[in-house]
């Protein structure tokens, strides 16, 4: 999503400057785009940086309603073109955590730290993500703003001698964005918060510091116009260059001084005592006591301040020589490419999969073969990496149904639900999610690598009853309407989930008592479909022990008893199906119909946006054509 964002605030000066369609539709695209690359925090924070910078254009400009329309044109425009990704994104959010607001305390998290304006200048003054010595607060991938020092200088040049017409708000917008990506460190945040729809959605608003990025740059872009377009050599800039490398070379020394030993501790050591102390640190606290880490991070630190004390050392010598070569101008663009090259370079995002896997954890999962579940206390999302299923992880968008489950059965508010909910004990309702065993740490067990090569110690803990099989013909059911209750009754342990099931509304048709239930069986699944076959003496239901979604649908193939079937909540988190007796053969599949609606929508919206780009093009070309006659 991140890429788009230049090409949507230059739709926008277009639109102010030439007021055409041309301009409309190229942000159009750029806005769909943006929807398309499924990072709605992104699109939202954006939209909330269009809407003051067009606010703050407007202001000065005297044809409001057209440029109004058109701007109006890139955000309903982009819409109806998403529309086959965008309404089914929305109908999916309504049964996730994230269909209502978020607490404030979540929202809160991630707000950008003040200390972090260090990596304007040395972004590795906190620690390096290349090596996991990052020990600051949040984490560094959304808390760095470096963009050079090269281009620092440039934009600080292009703030100070810019013309107005250039910098068009990059000023204003640079401190409006800082303010919201300080998020919950000022009192605005909280205004947002109740006031502004979406910012009760998202959390990490430090998101903020991206678009923020976007206009200093444009200010670099401009001071670097301005000195090509008029070089010179100002005393002043030499003098302030040469006094910042002086200040942040004494810096790297004073910290370097400080550094703790074997036998004395310094400053440091007392500043990284209070840094561990802080919320939101995510390294554990223990590094914070350790000598050598200790020592090893203000190494880092004053080696960061050097190196940006020589990169500011070497500007302002080629500003002193800007008076005597134009060219000069160049070699600071290049050496803003190089910093940037160097920052990037261990930064790609590409890791090795196989860190995500041990050998002894495969071993254990190997020895339990079978369709069940397990819950991988050390990492649940390493989980999948061994090609098996836990019952929780991390996912910004769980079900709200199923988060609520897990809130119940660690004896926590369903209601305040999130994602991040921890599972600190094992309940006999989770051999009805079929898990079999859990991965927890003891002292008296075998070693397992994990993740970043660290050593921990884990058992195979088994689950307090067998697990549930994968499908189950259950003929006792149980009318319930209201969640609270379920759970009430589910946490009862005369509660038999495998006798007995929980609906929130009558089967059709009514399960019938018999001494055999008959036989179910999968022939065939994907992530999205599930294919069965079952044969069943009387009528009965069929639970699926996996999670329920109201977008699972069953329809009957050939060969099937019973021409309609409903897909129903079961214990609140699983799904059932009605069986007549007889045969059955059904097939289970997501289908969203908000999909089928969006699909239409986007086709006939991208034969018109295709139509006006063509029509656009071939005025753009005749009145080209005009005016090369004309010359």
């Amino acid at each position: 999503a991140m890429p788009w964002v230049p090409l949507v605030f230059l739709s926008i000066d277009g639109i102010f400057r030439k007021r055409t369609i041309g301009w409309a539709l190229l942000g159009t695209a750029a806005a769909a785009m943006m929807i398309l690359a499924g990072h709605p925090q992104y699109v939202f924070y954006t939209v909330v940086a269009s809407a003051v910078y067009c606010t703050l254009s407007l202001f000065k400009n005297n044809n409001r309603l057209r440029i109004a329309a058109l701007l109006a044109c890139i955000g309903i425009g982009a819409v109806l073109l998403t529309s086959v990704q965008l309404l089914p994104g929305l109908q999916e959010s309504a049964y996730t955590v994230r269909s209502g607001s978020i607490r404030y305390t979540l929202a809160a998290m991630f707000s950008f730290p003040p200390e972090n304006l260090l990596t304007l200048l040395a972004p590795n003054f906190f620690g390096s993500l290349a090596d996991n010595s990052y020990w600051g607060r949040c984490y560094l991938w959304e808390m760095s703003l470096f963009f050079s020092v090269s281009a620092l200088v440039l934009a600080v040049y292009g703030a100070i001698h810019g013309t107005k017409s250039q910098r068009r708000f990059c000023i204003t917008m640079v401190v409006i964005l800082f303010v919201l990506a300080l998020g919950a460190r000022t009192p605005l945040f909280k205004l947002l918060y109740e006031i502004v729809p979406g910012f009760n959605k998202f959390r990490g608003s430090s998101k903020f510091s991206y678009q923020m990025i976007v206009f200093a740059i444009m200010l670099a872009g401009i001071g670097l116009h301005r000195l090509i377009e008029l070089p010179r050599s100002s005393r002043r800039w030499l003098i302030g260059l040469a006094a910042c490398a002086v200040v942040l070379a004494i810096g790297g020394v004073i910290i370097r001084a400080s550094m703790p030993t074997a036998s004395a501790t310094g400053w440091w050591s007392d500043l990284m005592k209070t840094a561990g102390m802080a919320r939101e640190i995510y390294l554990p606290r223990k590094y914070y006591l350790d000598a050598e880490f200790v020592a090893a991070t203000a190494g880092r630190a004053s080696k960061a301040l050097w190196i940006a004390s020589g990169l500011l050392a070497l500007l302002a010598g080629l500003f002193a020589l800007l008076r005597r070569s134009s060219r000069i101008v160049y070699v600071i663009v290049a050496i803003a490419v190089v910093e940037l090259l160097f920052f990037a370079r261990p930064l790609r995002p590409t890791f090795d999969v196989n860190m995500s896997r041990s050998a002894k954890l495969q071993e254990v999962i190997d020895s339990y073969p079978g369709d069940h579940r397990i819950f991988n206390k050390i990492n649940s999302n390493s989980t999948m990496a061994h090609n098996a299923f836990d019952i929780w992880g991390y996912d910004p968008s769980v079900l709200r149904r199923y988060a609520q489950f897990i809130a119940f059965t660690q004896g926590n508010d369903p209601d305040r639900a999130t994602q991040h909910e921890k599972i600190s004990r094992l309940n006999r309702l989770f051999s009805m999610l079929r898990l079999k065993y859990a991965i927890v740490l003891r002292e008296d067990a075998y070693q397992i690598a994990v993740k970043r090569k660290k050593k921990v110690l884990a058992e195979v803990v088994p689950a307090e009853e067998a697990p549930l099989p994968r499908l189950l013909l259950v003929n006792r059911f149980e009318l319930l309407r209201a969640r609270d209750e379920i759970f009430r009754v589910m946490a009862s342990p005369e509660f038999d989930f495998r006798q007995r099931v929980i609906l929130e509304s009558l089967p059709d048709p009514l399960p019938l008592p018999g001494k055999e239930t008959g036989t179910a069986k999968i022939i065939d699944e994907s992530t999205d479909h599930l294919t069965i076959e079952a044969n069943v003496p009387q009528p009965t239901i069929l639970l699926i022990t996996d999670a329920y979604h109201p977008n699972w649908r069953a329809e009957a193939l050939a060969g099937s008893s019973q021409q309609k079937y409903q897909v129903m909540a079961a214990n609140y988190v699983l799904r059932a199906v009605p069986l007549s007796a007889g045969r059955h053969r059904l097939r289970l599949e997501y289908r969203s119909s908000a999909f089928d609606i969006g699909k239409w929508i986007s086709i006939i919206s991208l034969s018109v946006f295709t139509g006006l780009c063509l029509w656009r093009g071939l005025v753009y070309h005749g009145s080209a054509k005009l005016e090369s006659r004309h010359d």
